[in-house]
């Protein structure tokens, strides 16, 4: 009897897991991880506008909030990087809405500060990653950098 309740809480639970990462019919769900890594590729490669382009198709495409707030990041990145600071402050603020403390969304925010000459802002974003994750950290490191290099 004990072994019958098992499996089946067993299966449940895994089947539940499966269903929650997988939405069978969308590809843009399924091929996120794909699409994402594409969209990293092009930012490496500054071609920013086919970035934008695909990062804004898996804000839609994602169901949680973490996945998408490394969206909204990287879209403010590339946004920032195409001189469109209005945008990039938009999905940088998006990003921290929903992960407070998502690290490349409050160095890279620290770093538009600095290209705004926002310079009080961007230490306000160095000192809220000092208190998260210490000075060692490199999200630490690279906006203490861009400070001091701008």
């Amino acid at each position: 009897m004990n072994i019958k309740i098992f499996t089946v809480i067993f299966s449940l639970f895994f089947s539940s897991l499966y269903a929650a990462g997988t939405n069978s019919g969308d590809s843009a769900k399924t091929n996120y991880g794909k699409d994402y890594k594409s969209a990293i590729k092009l930012i490496r490669s500054k071609d920013y506008d086919k970035a934008i382009r695909k990062l804004k198709t898996l804000t839609t495409a994602i169901s949680t909030d973490f996945t998408r707030a490394d969206v909204y990041n990287e879209l403010g990145f590339a946004y920032r990087k195409s001189d469109d600071f209005d945008n990039a402050a938009k999905y940088y603020k998006k990003a921290l809405e929903l992960d407070p403390e998502h690290l490349g969304a409050i160095e890279y925010q620290g770093e538009m500060y600095v290209d705004l000459g926002q310079k009080d802002n961007a230490l306000s974003n160095l000192e809220l990653l000092k208190t998260l994750v210490g000075e060692n950290n490199s999200y630490f490191k690279e906006l203490n950098n861009y400070i001091s290099n701008n």
